[in-house]
């Protein structure tokens, strides 16, 4: 299937030790069907914290992939009741980085829709948890 210029909406609610932090950010990007996987591709902002970033989400029917590069560079495997572990690369050295999937629903399609993801992470010594909620829609569906 080729590519499909959408937008996405990136919704990210994080309760740390240190309080809550809300996120919400717009990027155009691609996305595209490969067997019974949706590849989701954008650009992460400036005001995102991550510089000029590449962000790729695999969501298949029971397992996200959220994969980063550029100046931050990072690997997320997201499976419901599952705990990963992986190194978040920054420009000051990498960091170890564990997951562990609360709740991951999607409701992806050909005509867009929306993907959240519930989850735990413990990063550099810090916990917290997040809500991410991405809303992807096509050119034909934006008012």
């Amino acid at each position: 299937m080729s590519n499909t210029k959408v937008t996405v909406t990136i919704h990210s609610l994080q309760t740390l030790d240190t309080g809550k932090e809300v996120l919400t950010q717009q990027a155009r990007g691609d996305l595209r069907r490969e067997g019974e996987t949706w590849l989701l591709t954008y650009r992460e902002g400036e005001s995102s914290g991550l510089g000029d970033t590449r962000t790729t989400l695999e969501i298949a029917p029971r397992r996200a992939v959220l994969t980063r590069t550029g100046e931050l560079s990072s690997r997320m495997v997201f499976q419901p009741g599952e705990t990963h572990t992986s190194l978040y690369q920054t420009p000051y050295g990498r960091i170890p980085m564990t997951l562990r999937t609360l709740s991951l629903r999607s409701d992806l399609g050909e005509r867009g829709g929306h993907v959240t993801i519930h989850y735990t992470m413990e990063i550099g010594g810090a916990a917290g948890e997040t809500r991410l909620r991405l809303t992807v829609k096509t050119k034909e569906n934006e008012p």
